[in-house]
């Protein structure tokens, strides 16, 4: 239960960062106008899905990790 507990929250947690990632934010888009080294479109796609793939292999990495120190234990 708790394995399903994890990856559901994981996958919540990417999901919410790359929607945030992929939304302009009215901030930026001023700093944009301001300063020509800012001309990067805010909500580029991409950098959303590897976002959510970087958060989606750390999860993964975490949960080996967990698994490992906890067969540890029982042995």
């Amino acid at each position: 239960m708790r394995s399903t507990l994890y990856w559901l929250t994981s996958i919540a947690l990417a999901a919410i960062c790359m929607k945030a990632a992929a939304t302009t934010q009215a901030d930026s888009s001023v700093l944009a106008t301001a300063d020509p080294i800012f001309t990067v479109t805010q909500t580029d796609p991409i950098r959303a899905i590897l976002l959510g793939v970087g958060i989606m292999a750390m999860a993964y990495t975490y949960h080996r990790v967990w698994e490992n120190l906890s067969e540890k234990k029982h042995s």
